[in-house]
């Protein structure tokens, strides 16, 4: 199977392009929604172009270098010393660049980071092109967005992380409103629901909307989501025009994940499990009836590995003759089986 690094992709012609690029790239390869462009061109940047969280929370900041020439030594300690006048300080300082890989380079940066550290500053570290393009093309929608003339081939057999993905954006994203009502309504006031459990929700489908959804999508998904935020943190009491807003701001969100049409089919149907799940989470507090069970069963064989078949058939038969097979018991523990099989089935089975 032909590789992404085996291509060769297309370089940035300038500084902008590559600045747009990287911040992508790093968002996915952190799976960071949080990391964000440093001010604006003309402003006092400190060194860094790009700042936030890593995939485990620390602080870490990245400055991009389109070069034509080889990247030295020098230049790199220059830039990092910069930007240790960045605040708040940094964990680690990453020079990207456009050019190729660099053993010596690398070695003098390993040797200058260990320093570094050593007299608690910031550590250094390289990303050069290949890396950039290999992140960036996990999500196939976003690698599109930058290189539209340039035909990615499957990177993988089984995307993990889109189906992953797929999956809980059907199930948290296409019934937002519904567990607004279900935490913050009379049900979640009756049950002493923590309130702060929406707010998870919103990051579980902010985290899985930049590692899925189509840039346009995605930064639109993404607002909506920012508005909702920010009507919840203000220290009044809402009333029923915020919660009118919500409401508008949460259908908004669902409609524009269940009407994606740039998926493949996988992951399509990946979402589409995702969203019946959801479906019968939040239906009639009945049990689960043997038809319903069965077409689920259907979409959820057509999305795994054949390898699942046997432990598909035992979870759907285990989740039917609990005491209680009402839908609110009955899917999260469907959907817990259908993402741990998503991320360890063996693909090649398929």
């Amino acid at each position: 199977m032909t590789s992404i690094h085996s291509l060769e992709v297309p370089k940035p012609k300038n500084w902008q392009d590559f600045e747009a690029i990287a911040l992508d790239a790093l968002r996915l390869r952190w799976n960071s929604p949080d990391l964000a462009a440093n001010g604006r061109p003309g402003q006092q940047q400190q060194g860094v172009d790009i700042f936030g969280p890593d995939d485990i929370g620390r602080k870490i900041g990245v400055q991009c270098k389109r070069y034509a020439a080889p990247l030295k030594i020098d230049l790199v300690k220059a830039e990092v010393e910069n930007s240790d006048a960045f605040e708040p300080a940094l964990n680690t300082i990453y020079i990207a660049t456009t050019r190729d890989r660099d053993a010596k380079l690398q070695m003098e940066v390993r040797l200058y980071s260990d320093k570094r550290v050593s007299e608690g500053k910031s550590a250094v570290s390289l990303l050069f092109w290949d890396d950039i393009v290999g992140s960036l093309g996990t999500n196939p929608s976003t690698f599109k967005t930058h290189f539209p003339n340039f035909t990615l081939p499957e990177a993988y057999a089984f995307p993990r992380e889109r189906l992953v993905a797929a999956l809980n954006l059907g199930y948290f994203g296409s019934h937002l409103w519904d567990y607004a009502e279900l935490i913050h309504g009379e049900f979640g006031w009756m049950a002493n629901t923590d309130p702060h459990e929406f707010q998870i929700v919103l990051g579980i489908v902010r985290q899985y909307s930049h590692s899925f959804l189509p840039a346009k999508e995605r930064d639109a998904v993404v607002g909506s989501l920012d508005e909702i935020v920010a009507i919840m943190s203000t220290e009044k009491a809402l009333n029923r025009g915020d919660w009118k807003v919500i409401e508008t701001l949460c259908i908004r969100v669902s409609r524009r994940v269940v009407s994606l049409s740039s998926v493949v089919i996988l992951e399509s149907n990946t979402l589409e499990v995702g969203r019946r799940l959801g479906s019968i989470y939040f239906g009639p507090a009945e049990n689960v009836g043997a038809a319903t069970s069965a077409e689920m069963k259907r979409q959820v064989d057509a999305i795994l590995p054949s390898e699942c078949v046997k432990r598909t058939a035992a979870k759907f038969d285990e989740a039917d003759t609990m005491k209680y097979p009402y839908g609110y018991y009955w899917a999260p523990k469907i959907l817990a089986y259908v993402e741990r099989e998503i991320r360890f089935a063996n693909p090649m089975n398929q």
